[in-house]
């Protein structure tokens, strides 16, 4: 009978662990092996095809970088991690880094193939949270970056570290500008964004950029795909000028919603 509880409160201390955290799974789509770094940190060691880190922070941003074992392609992306408690699946290719689904972290299933590590985040220093009171919740905010941009009079949330420069600026002007079609502008602008190593975009570049686009809808969909690629995330609410209507900006307050 104590065997039996024991292994119940096990359990459910180890939903409950999980649940404070967020996760991400790196899922290769072919049977070339990989390294990720998160954050410029490399997490683990060995190439596999099939990496899950724990531990992370939800409703935040990270930048990813993955390494195919014996080739020089390097793919890299920004993702954000919806909320604590959810596991994020990521197909990895040698083109791409894209979301499957997310799905609860407590029921995802284990892989044997699975490589598990926890989230790396300085200095080669895991995160220890199992050891913290689930009771009390830690409200100071830490920067995810060894070294990062310092903003004057910033210090909300940081979703990448280095902000791209005017050059680059102008090159993203210049995508939209050399289009005459709304949806055109929008998918040259991604393109270029995507294409660019660690995207990395200030509240007030973004709110350079969207103004260039005619459309509320088409704003919208921009201001939301920016979201992932910017650095002063806490100023956000400065697109709100951008948009007429109190529904877009409803749907940019979404993005900004914390625990």
């Amino acid at each position: 009978m104590r065997k039996i509880v024991g292994f119940i409160l096990f359990a459910l201390f180890s939903i409950t662990a999980q649940a404070q955290t967020a996760a991400v799974i790196f899922q290769g789509t072919s049977n070339k092996p990989f390294q990720v770094s998160i954050n410029h940190i490399k997490q683990h060691q060995d190439f596999k095809t099939n990496i899950k880190v724990n531990h992370l922070r939800g409703n935040m941003a990270y930048n990813v970088k993955i390494d195919f074992e014996n080739d020089t392609i390097i793919i890299k992306k920004n993702i954000y991690l919806i909320d604590d408690g959810l596991a994020h699946i990521y197909n990895v290719s040698k083109k791409a880094i894209q979301l499957k689904k997310v799905v609860p972290a407590a029921s995802y299933p284990k892989s044997k193939d699975q490589l598990i590590v926890n989230f790396i985040i300085n200095n080669e220093l895991p995160i220890d949270t199992a050891s913290k009171d689930s009771t009390i919740k830690d409200t100071t905010y830490i920067v995810p970056f060894a070294t990062y941009y310092k903003l004057e009079d910033y210090e909300g949330r940081i979703g990448c570290p280095f902000p791209i420069k005017a050059d680059e600026l102008g090159e993203l002007r210049a995508a939209i500008l050399t289009e005459n079609l709304e949806e055109s502008k929008l998918e040259k602008v991604k393109i270029a964004i995507q294409d660019m190593d660690s995207a990395c975009v200030l509240v007030d570049q973004t709110k350079e950029l969207i103004v260039l686009f005619e459309f509320e809808e088409t704003r919208l969909d921009f201001a939301k795909f920016m979201f992932t690629y910017t650095f002063d995330i806490d100023n956000y609410e400065k697109l709100y000028t951008a948009f007429n209507f109190e529904d877009s900006k409803d749907q940019l307050r979404e993005l900004l919603k914390k625990d």
